[in-house]
């Protein structure tokens, strides 16, 4: 991770701006605004320590700008140096307490210092206050709600319910996570309901009808497995020729015969 906040340039580029920003510090020592700018192309650069001496620098000479403490914070979160970080990004928060993108990176220092109550408090104020929401925004927030409570997945289907409502139903990142979640929360009949989901969705459903029976293998209920991998096998065949051909959907007819000769075997 190079930066959370700045736009990316070209390695190349910004050697040259790095050179460039050299000079004009040499023409003009006593600029402070300088030396933060230079700080933000070392930083761009992945040249972490030149960007935090360079940022220390502009603020031993006076320049009290939020943003330096912004980027200092973030330049000790991208070194893990997480004690260092959070200082910065509470001194930014005393100067400006509504910036989402300051409380987002304090909820994630929070989280990588374990201190997982602080970290939900603060992830859940940006995600109800984003106006431009990102699937791994939910995500993270999802992540952060379980290693607070590793057993509540009732609020981690709540936030990707959320998050469904903000993108919509097409965000696959999100559907396939309340997948995971509704399994791993053993809501058998809401997990069969999410494999509906996508076999519906997507027209070429041949390897979900397989997932779906697999997963019905695994909650014991073999009848109703052995459907899905009947399903499986007729959109399989009804696949153009060239699709039939290709490499995973013979490794996926194998894998039907498979799982049902071991379904077969289960029953004699």
């Amino acid at each position: 991770m190079l930066s959370l906040s700045m736009p990316l340039l070209a390695h190349g580029d910004l050697s040259m701006r790095i050179a460039e920003k050299t000079i004009a510090i040499s023409e003009d020592p006593d600029n402070s605004e300088l030396y933060y700018e230079r700080g933000l192309l070392y930083q761009q650069h992945m040249e972490y320590d030149n960007a935090l001496e360079d940022y220390l620098k502009s603020q031993s000479m006076g320049n009290s700008n939020k943003a330096l403490y912004y980027q200092i914070a973030e330049v000790h979160f991208l070194t893990k140096a997480y004690q260092e970080a959070l200082q910065s990004i509470n001194s930014y928060l005393e100067l400006d307490s509504m910036d989402l993108s300051a409380k987002k990176l304090q909820a994630q220092i929070h989280f990588n210092l374990k201190s997982y109550k602080k970290s939900l408090e603060g992830y859940r104020t940006v995600i109800l206050n984003m106006k431009d929401i990102r699937p791994e925004d939910v995500l993270e927030y999802c992540n952060i709600i379980l290693a607070e409570n590793n057993k509540n997945y009732k609020a981690a289907l709540k936030a990707i319910e959320y998050g469904l409502d903000q993108l919509g139903p097409h965000t696959i990142s999100l559907q396939l996570k309340k997948l995971d979640y509704l399994k791993d929360a053993g809501l058998t009949e809401k997990a069969l309901e999410q494999y509906n989901y996508f076999i519906l969705e997507y027209s070429r459903n041949e390897f979900w009808y397989f997932k779906k029976a697999k997963y019905l293998v695994e909650i014991h209920k073999p009848h109703e497995a052995f459907i899905s991998l009947k399903m499986a096998t007729v959109a399989v065949e009804q696949l153009d020729t060239k699709f039939k051909n290709m490499g995973p959907v013979i490794e996926l007819k194998e894998q039907i015969k498979s799982l049902e000769s071991s379904l077969n075997n289960q029953k004699s």
